[in-house]
């Protein structure tokens, strides 16, 4: 299923000329939830805590990883978990049999289900509690939804296009997501104040998957001769590859660059990875 962005991609992608291509430097750091046959990593927050699923023998459970100790999360009523992303006051979205947001304070799950939708993914949460993600409709349609701590709701469907899903959401409110039409190329765009604007204009074949709190700087993946994440900022696409592995895609961003995602390795295991910036590697 979409939602569990497994890593096996069939897209291929040119990247154009006039966007600025740079190879990544910074650090790399494997993620494994302890005893986990294939552990993915989601979404990070400013202190560089990490949402995320594992799964092992028994079935898939959320995790969190939070200076270096990780917590297993369960839904109640399911026996597979799933967190996806975080904001900085302590929330975590995710889907088990339904779409929840969870607070880490709290240890709460509190249902998120989009009004008339069969099926609502959450995917990311910014600092006030709006929530964007996609639902799936009739004849499994899907389309992009944002909906606010009130529990106010917006659909969001680019024009013209097949399916939409939104994947990021900024402080202030810009989402970020991508949609396809059929017969044709995946179209990145933002969306914010009922207004929709291209994103990544220079990058065909492209899927955005994140965006930073700041609303400066993307992350999705790519295909070159292999799947490969990116993290673009400053009209600049830095390619992220785990060191040997077979495809990354990176999947979240904070405001101090550093990217959270997965890697398929050359036996076919799923690890968790981040990504630290050379400036902020003292930090890790």
């Amino acid at each position: 299923m979409a939602h569990s962005r497994k890593l096996i991609l069939a897209f291929a992608a040119l990247l154009l000329a006039t966007a600025t291509l740079a190879l990544a430097q910074g650090t790399y750091t494997q993620i494994d939830y302890p005893g986990a046959l294939d552990t993915y990593c989601n979404g990070i927050d400013t202190a560089g805590d990490i949402s995320g699923y594992y799964i092992d023998a028994t079935g898939g459970y959320g995790f969190l990883l939070s200076n270096g100790t990780y917590t297993s999360i369960a839904h109640p009523d399911s026996t597979n978990t799933e967190l996806f992303g975080m904001n900085d006051v302590g929330e975590v979205v995710g889907y088990s049999s339904v779409g929840f947001s969870y607070n880490v304070a709290t240890q709460k799950f509190t249902t998120i289900s989009f009004p008339n939708a069969y099926i609502t993914f959450p995917f990311a949460v910014n600092d006030s509690g709006t929530v964007v993600g996609y639902i799936e409709g009739e004849n499994n349609v899907k389309l992009g939804f944002q909906l606010n701590s009130s529990g106010r709701g917006t659909s969001i469907f680019l024009p013209g296009a097949l399916d939409t899903e939104t994947y990021g959401i900024t402080t202030a409110g810009e989402v970020v997501g991508s949609a396809y039409d059929r017969g044709g190329p995946y179209v990145n765009f933002s969306f914010e104040k009922g207004k929709y604007k291209t994103a990544l204009p220079n990058v065909q074949g492209a899927i955005v998957l994140g965006i930073n709190p700041a609303g400066t700087a993307l992350v999705g993946y790519y295909t070159l001769h292999f799947p490969a994440g990116f993290l673009y900022q400053s009209e600049t696409i830095t390619t992220l590859q785990f060191p040997d592995s077979i495809q990354t895609i990176a999947n979240g961003v904070n405001n101090v660059g550093e990217v959270v995602g997965s890697f398929e390795d050359s036996s076919g295991n799923i690890h968790g990875f981040t990504w630290t910036p050379p400036a902020d590697a003292a930090k890790k």
